[in-house]
């Protein structure tokens, strides 16, 4: 899996001078936004155990994403961050039932 940011991502990370971004899966089913099969991702700004994570250094800022993602995603796969509201998002759905 490849972690890229769009254009309003990288105005996000640059103006509030973010150096680093933590990627978890959202296991909280009752605030699914779009139903069954459906793998939503919350994305941090901090963190205290970066040993839980794999990294993905990138020229913007270093991605460390849960290892459990590889469960949900593809290794081939690209996921689009953006911004929106002053908060980065992923903007790529994930399906596990079309995977």
């Amino acid at each position: 899996m490849k972690f890229i940011l769009d254009k309003k991502a990288k105005s996000l990370v640059k103006k509030k001078q973010i150096k680093e971004i933590f990627i978890n899966p959202d296991l909280d089913q009752k605030s699914s936004c779009c139903g069954i099969a459906t793998v939503d991702i919350v994305i941090l700004t901090k963190e205290t155990d970066k040993n839980r994570y794999k990294l993905q250094e990138t020229d913007d800022l270093d991605i460390y994403y849960n290892p459990n993602l590889a469960m949900y995603i593809d290794d081939d796969q690209d996921l689009i961050i953006s911004a929106f509201f002053k908060k980065l998002y992923v903007k790529s759905e994930i399906n596990t039932i079309e995977r």
